[in-house]
């Protein structure tokens, strides 16, 4: 829809599988549309790639405010912009989107003979030029997703990389199972992952099935598999001192603390009452290390990391005339309208291209 609304009128047209336009765009930010985010730049996305980098140094988040001034935007915690409501972005997309919309149209497959790309639906054929392939990965199955994308690289021999979940909660093994007994408990931690070279700061969520928040949904971007470490404690110094049991004087939820003491059959005591040995136990609370069994899957997914890569400076691939942007490329971002805005910024840099090219 964002490239759609950037274009001059043209002889083009919208293909969409779903009976209604902007799925999941409506379904964004909570039903508000977390529309970009004031701290953009290429270091919040898992990959670097220059053709990142170009869209965001051209389309920064006062930019993308700035197209959406007729809409007013609230900027809430960690300098996120929210919608009043995801509709409404969708109603100013439409407003200024001159060509046609054919929903209810799956696409089945793409092949190009003499130039000319020949698009196969389930309503027909469609000719053209030109190809744009913006359907996005496979997490919210429920909102009509498709692997689309994937399978036109594929057939035209384009790099990609298979989608996986992102943005979302882990499962843990036997030995962090006390986590899951914390249900509801949420607290500011630090995330540390590749071997401590990327920092994320943010709250954990202890649940039923593991652990979620937005910490733990933006250090999945980063984690494959193996350890990282959790700093759940960065403050030891009142406890040391303190002659309070350590569930009133660490910084931390008491019931936490306790249920951290329980797992490690320790008493609530002083600290200094611990031996070294005991000591060394409380202290791994600021370097805990945590192995996931996994992620909850797509199906709690925010995004998919994986997609597209192939790409040069305005999102084409190496056959002619084939391009691909938003979700379905390589570029997966943090949590909190980060991946809208680069949605929105590949659509930015491609209907420039195609504005001087059609």
């Amino acid at each position: 829809m964002f490239l759609a609304s950037n274009l001059k009128p043209t002889s083009a047209i919208i293909l969409e599988q779903n009976p209604q336009i902007a799925q999941k765009l409506l379904a964004s930010g909570g039903g508000k549309c977390n529309i970009t985010n004031e701290n953009i730049s290429i270091q919040n996305y898992l990959y670097g790639y220059e053709f990142l980098k170009q869209s965001l140094d051209e389309f920064g988040y006062k930019d993308n405010l700035s197209f959406f001034k007729a809409l007013d935007f609230v900027k809430i915690r960690n300098k996120q912009f929210f919608a009043k409501s995801s509709s409404l972005v969708k109603d100013e997309l439409l407003k200024r989107i001159k060509i046609p919309i054919k929903t209810s149209t799956k696409v089945e497959t793409i092949i190009k003979k003499d130039g000319i790309f020949e698009v196969l639906t389930d309503r027909g054929s469609f000719f053209a030029k030109n190809v744009v392939v913006a359907t996005g990965g496979v997490s919210f199955a429920n909102l009509g997703v498709s692997d689309l994308a994937l399978r036109v690289a594929r057939d035209f021999g384009v790099g990609f990389k298979e989608f996986r979940p992102a943005l979302v909660p882990f499962s843990l093994q036997k030995q962090d199972f006390w986590l899951k007994n914390l249900s509801g408990v949420s607290l500011m931690v630090e995330f540390r992952l590749l071997q401590g070279s990327k920092k994320i700061k943010a709250n954990l969520l202890c649940t039923h099935k593991g652990i979620s928040g937005p910490g733990v949904l933006s250090a999945s971007l980063w984690w494959e598999k193996g350890w990282f470490e959790i700093d759940f404690l960065p403050d030891f110094t009142n406890a040391k001192s303190s002659q309070k049991q350590v569930s009133t004087s660490l910084k931390l939820p008491k019931n936490f603390v306790k249920e951290f003491l329980s797992y490690n059959n320790l008493k609530d005591l002083p600290y200094s009452k611990y031996t070294k040995e005991q000591k060394a136990i409380i202290h791994s609370l600021s370097s805990y290390q945590i192995s996931p069994a996994g992620t909850l899957g797509f199906s709690k997914a925010e995004i998919c990391k994986g997609g597209v890569f192939e790409l040069d400076e305005n999102y084409q691939s190496s056959v002619n005339g084939l391009f691909f942007i938003g979700e379905c490329v390589d570029v997966s971002g943090m949590l909190g309208g980060f991946n809208i805005h680069f949605a929105f910024a590949s659509a930015k840099k491609l209907s420039k291209y195609l504005n001087k090219t059609l």
